[in-house]
């Protein structure tokens, strides 16, 4: 699922991408001047880091895997 980072590299990536997300749906909230909503901004910039590791991390290329075939 992830691409070949090192797990340190990986978590960094995660991490750092959640928290921009929830920042910019807080700020998003925020800059709009209903600050009523902060949990919606909360939801939305997470699910936007959420995404956003998606796309950053995710292995796009479909490599074949190779058969084995057992013979008897």
């Amino acid at each position: 699922m992830f691409g070949p980072l090192p797990r340190l590299h990986r978590t960094l990536v995660v991490v750092t991408a959640l928290v921009v997300g929830v920042l910019s749906g807080i700020w998003l909230v925020h800059a709009t001047g209903t600050p009523t909503l902060v949990g919606a901004g909360l939801g939305w910039g997470l699910l936007a880091g959420l995404l956003l590791n998606y796309v950053l991390l995710h292995d796009f290329q479909h490599r074949p895997r190779p058969v084995r075939v057992r013979r008897h």
